[in-house]
């Protein structure tokens, strides 16, 4: 008899071009053996070059959402993606509250290509007291955990890690933390580490990649991984994604491949 999927819920927003935001993590949970049900809270039109317009879904749509796919489907994890209001984030920590399953909590504030995200000073403080407070680790970049901080010119992940846990976090784990080198950086309250540092991927293919890493990481979490391990394979499957991305798609960011890097990790770890 086939075991029952897991199920992650990801909130987030639309991206016409296929690469991050909603369609992206369907693609992450596919290629990862997870059934995906989804909560659109926006509509963006982007492609590899930028975010060129975005529009909010209704907070009564959003709630209606939320309520359809938790009224009928065993839920094992949650990512919560972009979200811009404040009346959103407050919708969201009202409802994932006392859930028992892992919430992964990825900031999305700056796209691959460059593009800021508009968050203004209530959602960014509601960000800060509420959904940091529900989320079992919370995902920034360096450029997200500097906002969430306000912490501009500090550059060392541990101490953007130590600030973000100050603000009400349970673990943080800052992705693309070593550059120029490719590594994370793990603080989950008592210990630090740093995860896969080590070559980058130069193949320009960026686009959906903080997605994929923190889908990979919600859905890892609610197979009984623990953080630290959980947080390593996402690193390794979001860094199979950028090398194995879709270089011919777009002109800019192009987008990662999940399907296809875990194709080849598989392959390599059958050969050996």
């Amino acid at each position: 008899m086939a075991t029952a999927q897991s199920v992650c819920m990801t909130v987030g927003s639309s991206d016409s071009s296929g690469g991050a935001g909603i369609q992206g993590d369907v693609k992450t949970c596919m290629a990862m053996g997870a059934y995906c049900a989804t909560v659109v809270v926006g509509i963006t039109a982007q492609n590899t070059r930028g975010v060129v317009a975005r529009a909010d879904v209704p907070l009564r749509l959003i709630a209606d959402q939320v309520s359809a796919v938790m009224d009928d489907i065993h839920i094992d994890a949650i990512k919560i993606g972009t979200v811009w209001s404040a009346e959103v984030m407050h919708l969201l920590a009202d409802r994932f509250q006392g859930l028992h399953v892992p919430i992964v909590f990825d900031p999305v504030m700056k796209t691959s290509s460059g593009s800021r995200l508009p968050t203004d000073d209530e959602a960014l403080e509601v960000a800060r007291q509420r959904l940091l407070a529900i989320s079992t680790v919370v995902t920034p970049n360096v450029a997200e955990a500097k906002i969430l901080t306000d912490a501009r010119s500090v550059d060392l992940p541990a101490t953007l890690s130590e600030l973000v846990f100050a603000l009400g976090a349970k673990a943080v784990l800052i992705t693309d933390a070593m550059a120029p080198r490719g590594g994370d950086w793990l603080f989950d309250g008592a210990s630090h580490h740093l995860i896969s540092a080590g070559e980058r991927h130069p193949t320009g293919c960026e686009h959906g990649a903080g997605c994929a890493h923190s889908t990979a990481l919600a859905i890892l979490l609610s197979r009984g991984f623990g953080l630290l391990p959980a947080a390593q394979e996402a690193h390794t499957v979001a860094a199979a994604a950028v090398r194995y991305g879709d270089v011919g798609v777009g002109v800019q960011s192009h987008p990662v491949d999940v399907a296809a890097g875990i194709a080849r990790l598989t392959s390599r770890s059958d050969d050996g």
